[in-house]
């Protein structure tokens, strides 16, 4: 218990000497972080939430619209009140993830996910760092390691806001990531657990997909898109390299902090600039050089395809893919929402056309276009399953498929105003109208998107994203579909039964088809 108690000392007062590291306990029990948790609680907030509590209970609390400001070390800090909810969640975001990776760290990000949480974001490990959160008793957990952002979250009741935000303080401080890179058995954890993520990737059909399209669409360096990374560079690394990576990301003018529910802006933000404010300005992480992908990274349309067990059947799974706009085009990315929710609705012309269009017995499932946003390497596909009616060469439908959306229906989308009534104009804004409104009204969601907006460098949009929805119309899709589609490059991706494939294995090579496997599906491989 004494390692314990040096150690718990050593954090409240801010004086760890990085000598006694191998001494300390391995583990920090739940007495241990209990103690821990009430000297930090003391010391940062004893006063501050007394003040506080005075305040609430003499006055209710004011709402207001949601605000952005910049503290002097440069963390972002996005407040969203909202009137009468009980709960607040908080959300701590830094700008990184696999947008941010080169080949060679490709995979650290979810590494140090692991190793901070002993386990993925959403599921902390106990007793450390569980213990941290569930005395909060969070409704819901987000976060982790993405493509834009690396994150973590919670919301919870709103008397909680003060211990919420010493919890956030204390997860990412660089005193317990000393602590954590420490501990042998905790990094070989996470290395290890990563690993088996990796390896489950190459039996995820789903994945290994979606990567063999990211391999050919962004094939200046695909490794951006994806959050796992390569089994050769987890292997490799050690906590001296984990620990300077975390020091270079996890920086508070790298940061934004996302707070929404029940609570007064002023006195809010007087509690963050109060613990995060102490934080030191670094240097900007972000490395020179890295590609961008204005246009897809193919010269020609690109045909694959992959032999899934996961497939029924007769059937075989078509997506066509392009390079979409980035949210920083916000006309755009405006445009291609407003696109899914004309396609996709259920009696739309363009879902029933294509049904009736297709051959006999194909019977289009599920067909929808998909718009995937990113900071950096936004994608927009069509995709639909298919059966292969009795005499037909899947190749063949292929070709009538994609013929049939592209040529055809979307097309006429691009040339034909009225291809979309006007009231379905006015049914799909209001449709992403009230969605947006869910979103803000939910403090848990409101915090994710304010810190997404922000990972994509649009912050701002949140207050003018109603407004871009109201005058979104028929000229503003046309544009859109000719010049991501019309004018754009695909990668056609066919995922089908075996079976099916190996009877017509032939025709697929015949018409230039790569076909994938988790041997050549994923960058590093």
């Amino acid at each position: 218990m004494s390692d314990c108690w040096g150690f718990l000392q050593n954090k409240t007062n801010r004086t760890t000497n990085p000598s006694q590291a191998t001494t300390l306990h391995p583990k920090i029990d739940n007495v241990c972080f209990a103690f821990y948790y009430e000297r930090v609680k003391h010391k940062y907030a004893c006063l501050l939430i007394i003040t506080l509590l005075v305040s609430f209970a003499a006055m209710p609390p004011a709402f207001a619209e949601p605000e952005i400001k910049t503290l002097a070390n440069g963390l972002t800090v996005f407040l969203n009140p909202i009137e009468g909810e009980e709960n607040v969640a908080v959300v701590l975001a830094f700008h990184a993830g696999a947008d941010a990776q080169t080949a060679p760290v490709a995979g650290l990000f979810k590494f140090l996910e692991y190793a901070l949480f002993n386990g993925p974001a959403t599921k902390p490990g106990i007793s450390e760092p569980a213990l941290a959160i569930d005395v909060l008793e969070p409704n819901s957990i987000e976060g982790g390691s993405s493509i834009d952002r690396f994150e973590f979250g919670f919301s919870s009741k709103k008397e909680n806001l003060v211990p919420a935000l010493d919890t956030l303080l204390y997860l990412f401080s660089q005193e317990r990531r000393e602590f954590i890179f420490a501990q042998t058995d905790g990094i070989e954890y996470a290395r290890q657990a990563t690993r088996a993520l990796i390896q489950n990737e190459l039996s995820d059909s789903d994945m290994l997909s979606n990567m063999a399209i990211t391999k050919k669409l962004f094939a200046k360096e695909p490794y951006r898109l994806d959050t796992l990374g390569a089994d050769y560079v987890i292997e490799k690394v050690d906590a001296s390299q984990l620990k300077s990576f975390a020091s270079l990301w996890l920086v508070p003018n790298n940061a934004c902090i996302a707070i929404a529910g029940g609570f007064d802006k002023e006195q809010v933000l007087a509690l963050v600039d109060q613990r995060f404010g102490q934080l030191s300005k670094a240097r900007n992480p972000w490395p020179a050089g890295l590609a961008t992908f204005p246009k897809p990274g193919v010269s020609r349309p690109v045909f694959l395809v992959f032999p899934d067990s996961g497939i029924p059947t007769g059937q075989m799974e078509i997506e066509i893919r392009y390079r979409g706009p980035d949210p920083k085009d916000t006309h755009a990315y405006t445009s291609a929402l407003m696109l899914q929710e004309l396609a996709n609705a259920p009696s739309s012309r363009f879902q029933t056309a294509v049904r009736k269009g297709m051959p006999k017995d194909s019977d289009p499932e599920n067909l929808r276009i998909v718009y995937t946003p990113t900071r950096n390497s936004s994608w927009l596909a069509i995709e639909s399953m298919l059966s292969v009616p009795a005499g037909k060469r899947p190749a063949d439908l292929v070709f009538t498929f994609k013929e049939l959306v592209r040529s055809t229906e979307l097309y006429m989308i691009k040339a034909n105003a009225s291809y979309f009534p006007a009231a379905e104009y006015q049914k799909a804004r209001e449709s992403l109208l009230e969605k947006k409104m869910a979103t803000q009204g939910d403090p848990l969601q409101s915090a994710a998107r304010m810190v997404t907006l922000w990972s994509w460098g649009i912050p701002s949009f949140l207050f003018q994203e109603s407004d871009a929805i109201m005058k979104s119309g028929q000229k503003d899709i046309s544009q859109f579909v000719d010049t991501y589609v019309q004018k754009n490059l695909e990668v056609v991706m066919v995922r089908i039964d075996p079976n099916l494939y190996e009877a017509n294995k032939k025709n697929f090579s015949s018409y230039g088809f790569e076909t994938i496997s988790n041997q050549n599906a994923l960058w590093w491989r």
